[in-house]
C-alpha cells in the first residue's frame, strides 16, 4: 500500500443520527438546510458546486481547532476524522456562502489550495473511510444553544 506525502488533518463533521457517513452518495435534498427558511435554491446551489468540483457529493468539514459556533439539534452526532490532504475538494469561506445561500450575494470565496476563513468549511471527497474516524461524539442542546456532550467513543 503506498503512502500518502500529503500531511493529514483533523477536522470534524456533525450529522443526524440517521446520516450515513459511509456513503458514496449524499443527496443535497435530505439536508436539514434544505428547507430552510431565507435559503433559496438550496440543492440547485449545492449540486453546481458539486459540478464545479467535478463530484457528484462530498462531506462538509470544519477544522479541528475551528468548531462550529453554535449546536444545531438536527445534527447531534459529531464525527472526529483524521484526512489526508489529498481528499480534501476545496476550502470554503462559510460567511460568504451562507449569504450566497441566501441571495445576498451572486457567489462566495473558494479555494483549491488551503485557506483560513474567519470561518472555514472544508469539503471533503465522499464516502469516508473507516480508519478515517477517530471518535464520534454525541452531543445535547445546553442553555443558550450550546453544546452538551452526552458520549463519546467509537461504534
Amino acid at each position: 500500500m503506498e503512502e500518502s506525502s500529503a500531511m493529514p488533518l483533523r477536522v470534524t463533521t456533525r450529522h443526524s443520527e440517521d446520516f450515513d457517513i459511509f456513503s458514496a452518495t449524499i443527496d443535497p435534498s435530505k439536508s436539514p438546510y434544505s428547507n430552510l427558511n431565507g435559503i433559496s435554491n438550496y440543492c440547485e446551489k449545492v449540486k453546481s458546486l458539486y459540478a464545479q468540483l467535478r463530484v457528484q457529493s462530498a462531506i462538509w468539514t470544519t477544522p479541528e481547532s475551528d468548531p462550529p459556533e453554535s449546536f444545531e439539534p438536527a445534527k447531534p452526532l459529531e464525527y472526529l476524522l483524521e484526512i489526508n490532504e489529498d481528499r480534501v475538494l476545496a476550502w470554503i469561506d462559510e460567511f460568504t456562502w451562507t449569504e450566497y445561500l441566501r441571495g445576498e450575494r451572486a457567489c462566495f470565496s473558494i479555494s483549491k489550495t488551503p485557506k483560513q476563513y474567519r470561518m472555514t468549511s472544508i469539503l471533503v471527497s465522499s464516502p469516508i473511510k473507516r480508519d478515517e474516524v477517530k471518535e464520534v461524539r454525541k452531543y445535547a442542546e445546553g442553555n443558550n444553544g450550546r453544546c452538551i456532550l452526552i458520549w463519546k467513543g467509537l461504534w
